[in-house]
């Protein structure tokens, strides 16, 4: 701050100017439109320095202008010290939100590892499950490319994420227009985030992507308006995109599948896509058959051998028939299909600490309404759920 205060002095001196010419810009002082009002915007600024005797001031300098009147000189220049900012971060620039990074329809990589939190809290449009704030941000300024339903998804990333989106490219002064935690499909491992938002052609919108209670790992993001991958896709539904597109040539099918699994209509109809398709749109996933393992077992490989209860998990849980039959999978298997259900499994009237009991018809009841019954353990709650079986 000194050496600007120096600047500024030695500017008094200052009796000629050459008059820069360029567009006025919505943020004062920021000359170049490079998000930041910095070096490079001063040297542009003491260029449209006037002095008072001359009050002709050129269309160019507009953007230099803090007070009222109508040129540019010495009383404009403690509004352009409190506006001064400095450069963005050369090593991450849009962690800053002063910096965002322009992007626009389509499909880019991205991290935000080391990323700070300089974004305000949001209790009121960002809680969930207690988070209210959008953690270890990084910023993108999107302009629209239609008028009517934009949407940026977060879906295929590695790591628990969070989103929300704002009016403009400045940092927020007013509440998001929309935040997400988890809404990339209908399954319980979705722990990434999308929005849809009303969109003006050319305006522009500030999107700050983060993670969950600070969570930071690798993402894709992706960003569209007036898409429909299912109206305009092509191609069968049960074979990735030769071309990576999103969607696929069934619409209802395309449908189906996006709404258990959003990757697959915001970025591209991959193996995964096809796998879920199958399972969706013929009731039968390739990984439930025969030989698979049991439902009632973790396994390494994905699917379980009873078909009617695998095919039950995997549309909850596409992991289960994608990836491996695991803790969590079995876990719903048993409070899906009550697989501990049956001779063997226990008095139902009795208190025990395996799952399920022996009276198939009540087990089934009492795990119909509190499936911990058949996940876990047979409690005193399950015991006195079973007493008022028949």
């Amino acid at each position: 701050m000194q050496v600007r205060k120096t600047w500024v002095l030695n500017l008094a001196s200052l009796v000629a100017v050459f008059a820069f010419s360029m567009p006025a810009q919505a943020v004062p002082g920021d000359m170049n439109q490079d998000g930041d009002v910095d070096l490079s915007d001063f040297a542009m600024f003491r260029d449209c320095l006037l002095g008072p005797q001359n009050p002709n001031l050129q269309p160019g300098c507009q953007n230099a202008r803090f007070d009222a009147d109508s040129d540019v000189d010495l009383r404009d220049l403690a509004g352009f010290q409190a506006a001064f900012t400095g450069s963005c971060p050369p090593s991450r620039p849009n962690d800053s939100c002063r910096c965002p990074i322009a992007v626009t329809d389509g499909t880019l990589s991205y991290s935000n590892v080391g990323a700070t939190t300089d974004g305000p809290d949001e209790p009121a449009m960002c809680n969930f499950s207690g988070s209210t704030n959008v953690d270890s941000d990084i910023w993108y300024c999107y302009t629209a490319t239609c008028t009517g339903t934009a949407f940026v998804s977060l879906c295929g990333s590695s790591y628990d994420t969070k989103l929300a989106v704002y009016a403009g490219c400045g940092c927020p002064t007013a509440a998001p227009l929309a935040c997400s935690d988890d809404d990339c499909s209908t399954g319980v491992g979705n722990m990434q985030s999308r929005v849809e938002f009303s969109a003006t052609t050319g305006q522009s919108y500030m999107v700050r992507v983060g993670g969950y209670f600070g969570e930071q790992g690798n993402g894709q993001f992706t960003t569209g308006c007036n898409t429909d991958a299912c109206a305009n896709g092509s191609g069968d539904c049960f074979v990735p995109s030769p071309t990576h597109a999103p969607g696929c040539g069934n619409a209802t099918c395309c449908a189906a599948t996006c709404n258990l699994d959003r990757f697959c209509c915001d970025v591209t109809w991959d193996g995964d896509c096809a796998i879920e398709a199958q399972g969706v749109c013929t009731g039968s996933f390739p990984a439930c058959v025969p030989g698979a393992g049991s439902c009632g077992v973790p396994d390494a490989t994905p699917g379980c051998d009873n078909a009617s209860c695998c095919n039950e998990v995997c549309l909850v849980d596409p992991f289960c028939c994608l990836s491996e039959w695991d803790d969590v999978c079995v876990g719903e298997a048993n409070a899906m299909c009550f697989l501990t259900c049956g001779p063997g499994a226990g008095d139902c009237h009795s208190v025990h600490a395996t799952p399920g009991c022996d009276l198939q018809t009540c087990c089934e009841a009492v795990c119909a309404s509190d499936p911990y019954c058949c996940e876990s353990d047979w409690d005193a709650t399950c015991v006195g759920d079973a007493a008022a079986c028949p």
